[in-house]
This record gives C-alpha cells, sequence and structure tokens, in this order.
C-alpha cells in the first residue's frame, strides 16, 4: 500500500488535464440538478463518478482534487490483490501480488488520471475479495499428481519434502519428526480443510459453524458481495462482466447448491440495479462513434499493456503464469484469477465485433489476475528449489539418526562386555564395594535393585526363598530395560527438539531470503520499466495537453476578438482553462452547458452566426484536428471572410479569419 501510495502521489499534478479529465472537472462542478440533466443526453456511464466527486470539487477544484480519488482507489486495489494472494495462496504470494500490482505502467497510469476507471479496479478486486469467503474457497495446494495439502505458513512448503522422505527413504519413520515436525497445526492453530476430489480439483470447504450461524453470516456475505457488483457497475457497465468471471470461478471449483444459489441471488439483484442504466448508455452509444470494430491484436496488445509493456517484463509474467498454470499449486488461486482475466476481455471483444467498444480503460479491473498468478508462478519455483533442498536435508537427517541408534547399541554391548571383565580382574575392587555396603543402613528395594543390577553380592540372595528372589530378579530386570528404553527415548526427544529448533530456525531463514528474493526482483523490474513510468507523469502521456493549447490561443489572440469552436466539443479547452481565453468572445454559443444539458452547450445556426459576425473584421477558429469531423463553421465563414493564419497545435488546428469585404 505505501508503495502504491508513493506512486500515486509522485508527479500527481502535471500542469494540465486531458479531455476526458475534463469532462470530469466540468459536470462534477455543476449543481446536482445540472448534472442529472445532463445524464439524460451524455456520459451517463459516467454518471455515478460525478456524483461521487460533486462534494470533492465544491471543496477544493484543482487538478490534485480531481485525481486523489484514483490514487487512494489504486492504494485499495493493491491492498485487495494482496490479501486476495494471502487468503488463497499464502503471505509471500499476497506480498509479490500486490508489488507487482503497484510496479505495473498501466496502473500508476489510471491512478493519476481524473476518472472512474481506478474506481472500478477497487470495486472488482472488493467484489472477488467477498466471492472467496462467501463461497467457501480456501488455500489449496495441488501436486502434479494431483493430490492435496493444506498449508498455513510461510516455511511449509519445505515440510512436503519431510513426507516424500517418510514414504521412500527405508528405515526413516523419524523423519518427518525430525525434517517436517513444524508443517502440522499447532494447538490454537486454525486450520481450513482441504477435500480432494476426482481430478484433484478442489471442493468449496464449508463453514465449521453452526447451521443458523453459518447462514445468517453467509447472506450478509452475499448481500454485500451483490452492493458492491452493483455500485461497481454502476460507476461503469462494463465492470458487470466480471460475474461471468467470477461463475466461472464457482464452476472450476465445483461448488455446491447453496453456494449457488447464494451467488446467483446476489447476482441478480446486481444486474437487475444495473438494466436502467444500460438502457440509457444504449441510447447514447453515439458518443463511441470514434471506436473501430477490433481486431485479435487488440487483445493482444491488452496483454502486453497489462503483462508489461517492455518485453523483457511481459516474457517473465508469461513464463511464471505458465508454470503457474502448468503445475499449479495454489488451484484455488487459479479458480479465481485465471477467468478474471480471459472472460471479461473476451466478452467485450465479441460484444465490439457488433458495437465498437472495445478499449483497454474498460478492462483495468481484470488486470489483478495478471500479478496474482505471476506470484503464484514464483511461488512454485521457489518450491520447487526447496524441495531438493529438503530431500537432501532428510537424508542427511535419516543417516544422523541410524547412526546414533547403532552407535548407542554398541556402546551398550561393549559396555556390558567390560563390566563383566572388570568384575572378574579386580576381585579387591569388588571385595572393597561388599565392605563399604555391609557397613551402610539398609539398602531398600531400590537400592537391593541396584545392587543386583550392578551384580555385586551385597545380601545374599541364595539365601533368600526362590520365589522372593525370582520376583526380586524380574523387578531387577524391568527396571534395567526401563531405564535403558527411557535413556535412549531422552536421547530421541533431545534430538528431535534440537532438529526441530535448528529445521524452524533454517525454514525460517530461507523463507525470509526467498521473499527478499522476490521483492528484489519486483524492484528490478519496476527499475527496468523506469522510464515507462517517468512518462506517465509528463503531459505528453494523454491524448491531448489542454494547458498548452489554452496558452498557445491566449498569446496568439487579443481581448474582444471572436472565436469559433468547431466541432463545440472544442470548447473543452475554455472551460478547462478559462483564464488564457477570457478576453474572446464565443460568437457561436447559444446557450452553455449547464442551461442546456450538455457538455459543451448548443451553438446557434448559420444564419445567426453570420448576423453575430456581420461587425466582426476577423474570427479566430479553434477546429478539432480529425479527417473524420466536417468543418461547419469554416463553411460558413468562406466567401465573407478568406484564411489568413493557421497553425497546427497538438489535436486541434488554429486558424484566423480575416473580412474580405467591408465589415456590416
Amino acid at each position: 500500500m505505501a508503495v502504491m501510495l508513493w506512486l500515486g502521489l509522485w508527479g500527481l499534478d502535471r500542469g494540465t488535464m486531458w479531455r476526458d479529465e475534463s469532462a470530469t472537472y466540468q459536470m462534477a462542478r455543476r449543481t446536482l440538478p445540472q448534472i442529472r440533466d445532463a445524464l439524460g443526453t451524455v456520459d451517463a456511464v459516467h454518471g455515478l463518478y460525478y456524483v461521487l466527486m460533486h462534494p470533492l470539487l465544491a471543496l477544493h477544484p484543482s487538478e490534485v482534487t480531481l485525481r486523489l480519488p484514483s490514487v487512494l482507489a489504486a492504494v485499495a486495489t493493491t491492498a485487495l490483490v494482496a490479501a486476495l494472494g494471502c487468503r488463497l495462496a499464502r503471505p509471500r504470494v499476497g506480498l509479490w501480488a500486490g508489488l507487482l500490482y503497484a510496479a505495473t505502467p498501466v496502473v500508476t497510469h489510471y491512478a493519476q488520471e481524473g476518472r472512474s476507471y481506478a474506481l472500478v479496479a477497487a470495486g472488482a478486486a472488493w467484489a472477488t475479495y467477498l466471492l472467496v469467503p462467501a463461497a467457501g474457497v480456501g488455500p489449496r495446494t495441488g501436486r502434479a499428481d494431483g493430490s492435496l495439502s493444506g498449508s498455513a505458513s510461510l516455511t511449509s512448503g519445505f515440510a512436503v519434502e519431510a513426507d516424500w522422505a517418510d514414504r521412500h527413504v527405508p528405515g526413516s519413520a523419524s523423519v518427518a519428526g525430525l525434517a517436517g515436525r513444524d508443517a502440522g497445526p499447532g494447538p490454537g492453530t486454525r486450520v481450513r480443510s482441504a477435500v480432494s476430489v476426482r481430478g484433484g480439483v478442489p471442493r468449496l470447504a464449508r463453514a465449521a459453524s453452526a447451521p443458523g450461524q453459518r447462514g445468517g453470516v453467509t447472506g450478509w456475505r452475499w448481500a454485500a458481495y451483490g452492493g458492491v457488483v452493483a455500485v461497481t457497475a454502476l460507476l461503469h457497465v462494463f465492470a458487470a462482466l466480471m460475474l461471468a468471471a467470477h461463475a466461472l470461478t464457482l464452476l472450476i471449483s465445483r461448488a455446491r447448491r447453496p453456494v449457488w444459489q447464494g451467488w446467483g441471488i446476489a447476482a441478480t439483484g446486481a444486474v437487475a440495479a444495473v438494466v436502467p442504466l444500460v438502457v440509457v448508455a444504449r441510447r447514447q452509444s453515439a458518443q463511441l462513434a470514434w471506436m473501430r470494430r477490433p481486431t485479435p491484436g487488440r487483445l493482444w496488445a491488452v496483454v502486453e499493456e497489462f503483462a508489461g509493456p517492455s518485453a523483457l517484463v511481459l516474457a517473465v509474467n508469461l513464463l511464471l503464469i505458465t508454470l503457474a498454470l502448468a503445475r499449479p499449486r495454489w488451484r484455488s488461486l487459479t479458480a479465481v484469477a485465471l477467468p478474471l482475466i480471459c472472460v471479461p476481455p473476451i466478452l467485450l471483444f465479441a460484444l465490439a465485433l457488433h458495437r465498437p467498444c472495445f478499449h483497454e480503460r474498460y478492462l483495468l479491473f481484470t488486470l489483478p489476475g495478471i500479478p496474482l498468478l505471476a506470484a503464484a508462478g514464483v511461488d512454485r519455483l521457489v518450491v520447487a528449489v526447496g524441495s531438493r533442498w529438503a530431500v537432501a536435508v532428510a537424508g542427511r537427517q535419516v543417516r544422523t539418526v541410524v547412526g546414533r541408534q547403532i552407535r548407542a547399541l554398541a556402546v551398550g554391548v561393549v559396555g556390558r562386555r567390560v563390566q563383566t571383565v572388570a568384575a572378574r580382574l579386580l576381585p579387591a575392587k569388588v571385595r572393597r564395594l561388599r565392605a563399604a555396603s555391609r557397613r551402610r543402613a539398609p539398602l531398600g528395594i531400590d537400592g537391593l535393585a541396584r545392587a543386583v543390577a550392578a551384580r555385586l553380592p551385597a545380601v545374599g540372595v541364595g539365601a533368600l526363598p526362590g520365589a522372593v528372589a525370582a520376583r526380586l530378579v524380574r523387578a531387577v530386570t524391568r527396571r534395567r530395560a526401563a531405564a535403558r528404553v527411557d535413556r535412549f527415548a531422552g536421547v530421541d526427544r533431545l534430538a528431535g527438539v534440537v532438529a526441530d529448533r535448528r529445521r524452524a530456525v533454517v525454514g525460517r531463514r530461507r523463507a525470509v531470503v526467498a521473499v527478499a528474493a522476490g521483492v528484489l526482483a519486483v524492484g528490478c523490474a519496476f527499475v527496468w520499466q523506469f522510464p515507462l513510468h517517468q512518462l506517465e507523469r509528463q503531459p505528453l502521456s494523454r491524448q491531448d495537453d489542454l494547458a498548452a493549447l489554452a496558452a498557445a490561443v491566449g498569446r496568439l489572440t487579443r481581448p474582444g476578438e471572436p472565436v469559433l469552436y468547431d466541432p463545440p466539443k472544442e470548447r473543452r479547452i475554455a472551460i478547462a482553462y478559462p483564464r488564457p481565453l477570457a478576453g474572446l468572445r464565443d460568437i457561436a454559443l447559444g446557450t452553455p452547458g449547464p442551461a442546456s444539458g450538455t457538455l459543451y452547450g448548443v451553438d446557434v445556426g448559420p444564419a445567426e452566426l453570420l448576423r453575430r459576425l456581420g461587425g466582426a473584421r476577423s474570427a479566430w477558429l479553434i477546429a478539432a484536428d480529425e479527417p473524420r469531423v466536417r468543418p461547419v463553421k469554416a463553411a460558413v465563414l468562406t466567401g465573407r471572410f478568406r484564411l489568413a493564419y493557421s497553425l497546427c497545435l497538438p489535436g486541434i488546428r488554429l486558424e484566423h479569419y480575416v473580412r474580405v469585404g467591408p465589415a456590416g
């Protein structure tokens, strides 16, 4: 979150707005009734966003205020991506995924733009995060053979190899206790269930709670999910495509009937809330007339933009994603991330073949799936490297344990032989011990057992009755056997504790090294693409620079001269930066935008325009530099005015017309 916040605030004030930001700036500064009237004719898909921005720009209208909500939304999306990685896999996967998302140049592009796309991405990430617990999706690990195993710690990946050694290394019954003892849950550890089904595909786990409590909690979760989806789709209607991705997630996960019912009710409510907006937006589809039908190359361009855009970073990301999909370790993460990055782009592409509407900014909410899969690929690579290390450690520990047992047995046998030989060769020593034992107090049962065990005739065993002597010998034998077992068990326990602590320390160190290596790799990718991040902070990163255009027009014109905007949308220059053009007369404007319920106002007809130009000696024309735009006002000026000056600026043509005959 801190990284995304720093990247979002870095260079936030570019000193200019581009055309779409100027639309947000002027619409959000209108009154709520004026916003309502304008949405009936234009930009209905951005209506909720304009309403949300209205109080912010009323407090302090500036470019930083305009873009700050997008920065905060990008920060929230980064946090949600990291949380998804932690919930569906492990903490280090979440950390890597969040950093990868924040370091993507296209993310910072829309994080510093006063439009709704960053907010839509945050809403989609939030809805996906709510889907996971509502549907009961938990972390599932899948090996190459399709088996599943749970994991709850950063270092648990190294315990899989100890289990392999237990099954494949002969005589390694205690290896799991030495090399993999920390893999199991400890006291008080919350364990999520992992249900294995045919093909190794995980079923959604049922929540371990009371039936009534579970139903109530799940109902609130589905209600929250449906509400977030509805609000996100109202921010931009194409965000509703995430419902198709979530449906595929439930299908892959083999969700049970109650899950489908809860999701279906939530999705139906969200779609019902968005249907009126779809109807209105369909009537305003002429706003997208500038778009063309996409080609398959546009899909690849989206992949390049989201997973790159530099060739090296793109290749590495695609390689990691391929590794995560070919040998999936976290199947639940794959079931969530893969549909998110595949389904909405394909559906939008199919829709654009019928009605052109395909653009990368409409698909920004699908981008979190790429860093999630890339981080899963990194984790799979780390575990593969750790597997070789763990198997080698298990083999060394097997040899150590077997060697210790052999040495202990050898020492016991040799010790008994040495004791017998010493008793025969040193009779004086034995006599002194006998005399000392006679001078002591009665030995008791323990002393007697020790004496008999040491083969010292401190008491006359032969003088005792036969049954008593037999019981005494059996008791002494059992005590000696128990002492020997306790001694070896204590040695084993001590060795196990030492090995466990050693393994825990080594595992933690290796986990820290793995996490640091992943963070360093993300940092290297950011440094490699640093020029692209710098470019995103420049005015040229957008389609136009309205501040520079307004300044250029202000320098070339004089106060009081008439100016015409052809078409009316070029009036956005004067609306966004009115100070340089404050002295010019907008002679073609009939009704301003707020009063007419439009973005840029309504112009007068040709006859009224000629009447207003009756006493003018010259006029300035600001025309769109677009081949598809027909110059209507230039045709009106032709005949009475001649073109005296023309200047091509980025996106516009500035033309100065001078009257041919006398004025009037």
